[in-house]
């Protein structure tokens, strides 16, 4: 049998609910040729029921960890579990229109020298109602460089050849996995952007990125920032000054011991702030750090 020409990746926990839809949409493509591959994270809403009908549908499997173990180590199970050269990913709570798929698959024949490509998409109600375009994805400016302008988003699509040119996704990045990918594969390759919206993007409060979730969110993109700085050093990549590295870093040790002190972990708190304190001379005296060093003794 041979392997399907697009893999398209999909982590869930909890969104059962909204796998029918994902499903439909993939039924629907223009391009027939291709393989959905479903990790579910340990789910407890009984997502197996949801998918289970299209399982007669030989181009979807569905593949599950028997523990939870975070979003990014479900799409490495995933990828582990795919076989096209090209692979995109696709949220368990999205969807996407009949074209997607036919129109990344041109782009990459299109641009062969490039790691990843992205696309425009559309802000859905949760009904998957479009509301508008969705303006936080662009693509990069002349002289924009990623790590800098993460204004890139789904539909993310890559190749597998690039892809195993990484390390690959971090299983320690249960938010913004995306983001530290795509500055990987940022690292292996050119970037490109189809500015027509592929994908349906649902509005949904319990999403890993969105309304509360988005400020975890936002501090796991910092550190993919910073970790992608530590790989670009002396490599002669587009990279972050000593000083813009610096204030993230201060920034994401500040909004950490702030997240520690209001889930009441006193022991993480005086971790990060030890931390701090011998990697970050700077903040010694940060009024903000010297008032997490205080509360921290009256928790």
């Amino acid at each position: 049998m041979n392997n399907p020409v697009f893999s398209v990746i999909v982590a869930n926990y909890n969104n059962g609910r909204y796998l029918p839809d994902l499903v439909r949409s993939l039924q629907a493509q223009t391009l027939g040729d291709w393989e959905l591959v479903i990790a579910d994270d340990a789910s407890t809403d009984d997502s197996e029921s949801f998918i289970a009908p299209f399982l007669t549908d030989g181009r979807i499997r569905w593949v599950r960890h028997d523990i939870n173990r975070g979003a990014a180590a479900t799409f490495r199970t995933a990828m582990d579990h795919s076989h096209a050269e090209v692979i995109g990913m696709l949220g368990a709570d999205d969807a996407l229109v009949p074209e997607a798929l036919e129109r990344m698959l041109d782009a990459h024949r299109q641009h062969p020298d490039a790691s990843m490509i992205n696309s425009a998409c559309q802000w859905c109600d949760e009904s998957l109602n479009i509301i508008e375009k969705y303006k936080h994805y662009r693509p990069l400016a002349p002289g924009e460089e990623l790590i800098r302008h993460l204004c890139i988003g789904s539909f993310a699509t890559f190749k597998r050849s690039a892809y195993l040119a990484t390390s690959g996704f971090d299983p320690a990045f249960r938010k913004a996995l995306d983001h530290d990918i795509y500055l990987k594969l940022d690292e292996v390759g050119r970037l490109y952007f189809v500015d027509e919206p592929l994908y349906l993007y649902r509005r949904n409060p319990q999403g890993i990125s969105q309304d509360v979730n988005g400020m975890r969110a936002a501090q796991f993109s910092a550190l993919a920032r910073l970790n992608a700085y530590a790989r670009r050093k002396g490599t002669g990549r587009a990279n972050l000054t000593e000083e813009e590295a610096r204030s993230l870093r201060e920034t994401w040790y500040l909004r950490e011991m702030l997240h520690a002190r209001l889930q009441g972990d006193r022991a993480s708190l005086r971790q990060l702030l030890r931390e701090a304190w011998r990697v970050l001379p700077s903040l010694r005296t940060n009024r903000t750090y010297l008032a997490h060093l205080l509360r921290s003794f009256l928790m």
